[in-house]
């Protein structure tokens, strides 16, 4: 089973929910953000976000909410760093199960927090986040929530009991539709520009190989997803489709669904710090008779 990790202070969420087995393979993302630092928050609390955890009230401090092409992201944090969030797929009110959504409550500088997701039937609808309104006039979210956190190291064998988040709600906060952390992702697919409308940048751990994976999705539900070891430094890196021997991997979705993995290609990457890499990529993946071709690609982004 792949685990899911949170990077500490914060959660930078890989949309797994259909990790079922322990293979080298990568899903790609769904919706995608990536969230930023909330020691350093770049929109303070205006409304109100408040919940109970177990019986005990939870009262944020600050929030950052951003909407991006296709996906909502809710962060809420208080003075002591423990946090929520939330990853919607799609930029409307109504209801956000949590079979098709994220959600999560995560403590302070822990790398695993509580999500709601059942871990012995990932198809256990275990809660929601109702978007009641958005009011793209003053540029404000409210809504409602309430989910069972399950904790989210599934190789624990002595995990922390379940917690239950009840009374959620959120009123009157303020957000973004520009990228809080100024992510930039580009390639071409067989020459056309895959003009991604969702991006999430995250620390996995896959075979017992921690990698960045950063995950993008277009308006044409194709997604691709390009992932390096956390081992390796400046250089180009060659791609020979195994993930474990090379360090590095592609892996792209088409518009009808079908995935394939990289088996020709490199990433290069041009810098690297504790928190952000940068470089460029290129590569081939063969889905039935077609080659896809992936070119001009880069990425500059935080982790």
């Amino acid at each position: 089973m792949k685990n899911i990790k949170f990077l500490p202070l914060f959660m930078l969420l890989f949309a797994a929910f259909n990790f079922t087995s322990c293979t080298q393979d990568l899903e790609p993302v769904d919706p995608a953000i990536v969230i930023p630092d909330p020691t350093d928050p770049t929109d303070p609390t205006e409304g109100e976000f408040k919940a109970t955890i177990d019986g005990s009230q939870y009262t944020a401090s600050t929030t950052l909410v951003y909407i991006t092409g296709g996906a909502i992201q809710i962060t809420a944090v208080r003075p002591s760093g423990d946090n929520f969030g939330f990853i919607l797929d799609g930029t409307a009110t109504g209801t956000y199960g949590s079979v098709d959504n994220i959600l999560t409550y995560n403590p302070a500088g822990s790398e695993f927090g509580w999500w709601a997701v059942n871990p012995e039937d990932g198809e256990q609808n275990v809660g929601s986040v109702i978007v009641t309104e958005i009011d793209t006039v003053n540029q404000t979210i409210s809504g409602t929530f309430s989910f069972t956190g399950y904790w989210s190291d599934f190789e624990d064998t002595s995990p922390p009991a379940p917690k239950q988040i009840t009374n959620g709600v959120f009123t009157d906060l303020p957000y973004t539709t520009d990228s809080p952390t100024n992510d930039t992702f580009f390639a071409k697919v067989n020459g056309v520009n895959f003009n991604q409308n969702n991006l999430l940048t995250a620390v996995i751990s896959v075979n017992e190989v921690e990698v960045i994976s950063i995950g993008v999705e277009n308006a044409n539900g194709e997604a691709m997803t390009v992932s390096v070891s956390t081992e390796l430094g400046v250089g180009s890196y060659p791609i020979t489709g195994s993930l474990n021997t090379d360090g590095v991997q592609i892996i792209y979705t088409n518009a009808a669904g079908q995935e394939g993995t990289a088996t020709s290609g490199s990433v290069s990457i041009s810098e690297v710090t504790d928190d952000r890499i940068k470089g460029t990529f290129s590569g081939n993946v063969t889905i039935g008779s077609t080659t896809y071709s992936i070119t001009a690609g880069s990425f500059d982004v935080a982790y």
